[in-house]
């Protein structure tokens, strides 16, 4: 039986999630204590017992003429070991398409685990849709497209500024998907679990910024930064999370943080229409963009 969480079930979802992704209590703490709503969830009970799950976290996806529709991002699906090959997975996915047309929702997203998972997804209905374009650099080769001198640190602008500046930057990419700031603010908070944090330079009206974690490789898993502020940005990289190299992810085709250096594009994730949706039309200079301040 599918049924949306019910309270209570809190302690199993995340002993599910801490077996299947094998990951540290603290974000899985953190994504129920600031992102989890059981009616965003649904469970596969298997004799009254969860047996799987997977969260339907909100966002909306951008339209042609400045319209967006709304949608959901498929989080942390996972199966317990002893329930796992019975088809319990591929049901919830049905269901929730299911679910989420009956909420008002036209898409359904999602960026698989690992790239054998793209055919389980496909099977399921989703078709491949995004893509980014990513590009490596040493701590030396980003110090030489950087400000001279260290960036006074300031506060960072206000989430709900951000948000606005990245749906900006997203607005001619159809398709591309659309996040609210308390999902950045998440996003935030999850990489400093991590030795990183959102770093942000320019002015306050429309500032550039960069997502990263920490590591002996750091990864800024979005980066949305005006050419202009390109120098400042980087400073503050090298000085905050210091690292050997330094891997960007960024919306296909925008300016990469060292012009210098190879970029590679590459898919990243996938789409599926809820009822009668058409899938968005795609703009070949402007490719839609999963972006993910959620993963």
């Amino acid at each position: 039986m599918i049924v949306p969480a019910a309270p209570g079930m809190e302690r199993e979802l995340k002993r599910l999630w801490l077996i299947s992704f094998q990951e540290e209590s603290r974000p899985i703490s953190l994504f129920f204590r600031m992102v989890y709503r059981p009616q965003n969830c649904l469970v596969y009970l298997f004799h009254g017992k969860v047996a799987s799950a997977v969260h339907l976290l909100p966002c909306s996806v951008q339209l042609g003429g400045g319209h967006t529709a709304q949608a959901h991002y498929i989080y942390a699906a996972a199966t317990f070991p002893e329930y796992r090959g019975k088809g319990l997975m591929a049901s919830l996915l049905a269901y929730a398409a299911l679910y989420g047309a009956a909420h008002g929702q036209m898409y359904s997203l999602v960026l698989p685990a690992s790239d054998s998972l793209y055919a389980f997804y496909e099977a399921a209905g989703y078709l491949p849709f995004f893509q980014l374009d990513m590009q490596t650099a040493s701590a030396h080769e980003l110090s030489a497209f950087s400000s001279p001198s260290k960036q006074k640190v300031r506060q960072v602008p206000a989430f709900a500024q951000l948000t606005r500046v990245r749906n900006n930057v997203l607005r001619n990419r159809t398709g591309s998907a659309l996040w609210t700031a308390d999902a950045l603010f998440y996003a935030e908070r999850s990489a400093r679990l991590y030795g990183g944090g959102l770093l942000s330079a320019g002015s306050s009206a429309a500032p550039s910024y960069a997502l990263c974690s920490g590591g002996k490789e750091c990864a800024v898993t979005e980066w949305i930064a005006k050419p202009s502020d390109r120098p400042a940005l980087l400073r503050l990289l090298l000085d905050r999370v210091p690292s050997k190299s330094y891997r960007f992810r960024f919306p296909a085709g925008m300016q990469p943080p060292v012009p210098d250096l190879p970029v590679q594009r590459q898919p990243f994730g996938l789409i599926k229409p809820l009822s009668c949706a058409e899938l968005p039309a795609v703009e070949t200079n402007a490719l839609p963009y999963l972006g993910m301040t959620l993963d």
